[in-house]
């Protein structure tokens, strides 16, 4: 998604000491602000990567064109709506909604929890990932947020593998001690580049 600074929008009104420098690592993109919902201030966000997060109040939230320079609000509150999310955050009304529309809703990676999981995705990233005989296989290094299942970059010496986040392929995963029990199913050694390796390459 390529955010555009519009002509007169909402970054000419904002004063240098309310804005808030974050470096897009970390961050994570949750929705664009698309209206409003209700009359008590409340945003619809739509083109939501995962609308099944879970946010709890007071969560820090940046809403801008992008997470590298946007301004800080506190989430008030968070559900999901259908395939999108409804959010209030803190002083804006419903007034304030139409200068904000277009507008990315960003979150530290390390706040998102989503339904039914138990750890963050911070939580993943730099896991040992091994195969069931205890093989090191590489490191998770990126985790994509994706309509039909979550895929965790599993980086190894010839290339990166993208994992999609299935029974079939995540066997087990210790967050204490970092490591995730990888199966290699058909098909994915293939996704390496150039694509005609053999087990022994990934040792």
């Amino acid at each position: 998604m390529i955010w555009k600074q519009r002509k007169n929008g909402f970054f000419n009104v904002w004063k240098e000491e309310d804005s808030f420098k974050a470096y897009t690592m970390g961050y994570r993109n949750i929705g664009t602000i698309s209206r409003t919902h209700g009359t008590s201030g409340a945003m619809i966000l739509t083109q939501c990567p995962d609308a099944s997060i879970a946010l709890q109040s007071g969560t820090p939230v940046l809403i801008g064109f992008s997470a590298n320079f946007a301004k800080p609000y506190i989430l008030l509150s968070c559900e999901s709506y259908k395939q999108s999310l409804i959010i209030m955050v803190k002083g804006v009304q419903m007034s304030d909604i139409d200068q904000l529309k277009d507008n990315g809703v960003f979150i530290d990676e390390k706040e998102l929890l989503r339904d039914n999981e138990q750890y963050y995705i911070s939580d993943l990233l730099n896991c040992t990932a091994i195969d069931e005989q205890g093989n090191i296989l590489g490191t998770i290094t990126d985790v994509w947020i994706m309509p039909a299942n979550d895929v965790w970059v599993l980086t190894t010496k010839d290339g990166d593998i993208p994992l999609p986040v299935i029974d079939d392929v995540i066997i087990a995963t210790d967050i204490n001690k970092k490591q995730i029990v990888i199966r290699l199913i058909e098909g994915l050694r293939d996704l390496l580049p150039g694509s005609d390796h053999d087990e022994s390459n990934l040792d």
